[in-house]
């Protein structure tokens, strides 16, 4: 049988298609290796969300074709989207596809293997102009424990540093009974957990006839119970309303876990960034949350030396971060991506002050994390166990509903279930240990 190697970059709506990639090539009786040298096609899913993410899509796909230059190698992802031009020059790629045509990609990828036909994506604007949800249908099952559900794709807030609406397009939705069966589906297979995913998940509904939200949906899979737990990614703050906050912190089909971008914590640098909240609207969001379910691990986005940032804005950052309740951080240097009005400003920081403002900002990240996890030890909670062991100590490992990874002792009868323990230190290991308990 044929076998396929993915490498995927990026997010988590790019591991979802990859996953469903996947899943379609096995189920026409391909095989997944997870080395580039054994497979037949090698299939590259990219990104471009900063230089760096665009400089290791380049070096995946390069560094790929000499692990294997008898491949078929196939190109896809947000870099394929902007960079097309550029991929299709280097020697041995056989395929880019734009993401227009992503929900296609298994059909392609088998004729570039039966047939040899190469195919490059001609209008890579297509992608913006699109207006129905398109999508490879399968469960996007990959590995993993806990499956990805993208029910939402596409981005309208064209915030001034930022390309992927210009990769992705404007918001566009999966219908509604659609994500009700994929959702049963998955628990019908013996799924406990799902993760909710897209580009712009807040916007869910409000392109979809006749139209809805995003509240709505979440009310209508908590009344389904189609599984034991579902997990949601990242929220615009704007996009939080009561309603979903009341759902989220009052029951527990709903994962104690948040994240909301913030990107700055100074509102001058917030405008200019063209995020649509201010400081005090984002403290009052946490806080509330925070207020009706303490427990919850609350996450948020941080961008470090936007242009012009000066250093009481910065500070400004510092002391806003400090005085929220959060569990972790993301923090991610400034990167100027073409086609975005960011990209042309002013007063860009340079290499040195970026290094230590990104430094100083991820300790902050680190000690939020490590107080939060301090918090939860002596507590109880019930750990989603995933299918592989720890590498390092052959324990079982995985995630309680509010984000935080456990090691647990036990048998690989416990692997995809919701384990009860008490929770206690492990020391220095970014982890906290599981005591199992009788339920």
């Amino acid at each position: 049988m044929p076998r396929y190697f993915i490498n995927t970059l990026g997010c988590k709506v790019n591991r979802f298609e990859s996953d469903a990639v996947g899943m379609a090539l096995t189920s026409q009786g391909w095989t997944e290796t997870q080395k580039p040298s054994d497979a037949d096609v090698c299939v590259i899913n990219t990104c471009t969300v900063t230089g760096k993410a665009s400089v290791e899509s380049r070096h995946h796909i390069r560094q790929t074709i000499r692990k294997n230059p008898s491949a078929k190698m196939v190109v896809t992802g947000c870099y394929a989207q902007t960079e097309a031009a550029e991929i299709e020059k280097i020697e041995g790629v056989d395929a880019v596809i734009s993401h227009t045509e992503k929900h296609q990609l298994p059909e392609l990828i088998i004729a570039l293997y039966e047939k040899g036909e190469a195919h490059f994506s001609e209008d890579r604007n297509a992608s913006c102009r699109e207006t129905l949800f398109k999508g490879i249908n399968v469960d996007a099952l990959g590995t993993r424990t806990r499956p990805l559900l993208k029910i939402q794709d596409g981005c309208n807030a064209f915030c001034s540093y930022c390309i992927v609406p210009h990769t992705r397009g404007r918001s566009r939705s999966m219908p509604v009974a659609e994500v009700m069966d994929r959702l049963a589906s998955l628990g019908e297979k013996g799924y406990l957990e799902v993760v909710l995913t897209g580009i712009h998940i807040g916007c869910y509904g409000m392109d979809l006839t006749p139209v809805t939200s995003f509240y709505a949906l979440l009310k209508q899979m908590k009344e389904a119970g189609s599984v034991r737990r579902v997990r949601l990614s990242s929220m615009e703050p704007m996009e939080i309303s009561d309603e979903i906050v009341d759902l989220i912190t009052s029951s527990p089909y709903f994962c104690d876990h948040v994240h909301i971008p913030l990107q700055s914590g100074d509102d001058t640098v917030l405008s200019r960034m063209k995020r649509p909240y201010t400081t005090k609207r984002f403290k009052e969001l946490v806080t509330r949350i925070h207020t009706l379910s303490p427990t919850t691990a609350i996450g948020a986005d941080v961008i470090i030396g936007f242009p012009g940032e000066t250093d009481t804005q910065f500070e400004n950052t510092c002391h806003f971060l400090e005085s929220l309740p959060l569990a972790y951080l993301h923090v991610f240097p400034f990167s100027p991506r073409e086609r975005t009005p960011a990209a042309s400003f002013d007063g860009r920081i340079d290499s040195d002050t970026m290094k230590h403002r990104t430094a100083r900002v991820r300790a902050i990240g680190n000690a939020a994390k490590q107080r939060f996890m301090d918090a939860a030890v002596g507590t109880r909670a019930e750990v989603m166990v995933e299918k592989e062991r720890d590498r390092q100590t052959g324990l079982l490992k995985g995630l309680t509903s509010h984000y935080i990874p456990v090691q647990i002792e036990g048998g690989d009868h416990l692997m995809n279930q919701l384990v009860p323990v008490t929770l206690e230190a492990a020391p220095d290991s970014g982890h906290l240990m599981g005591r199992r308990e009788e339920r």
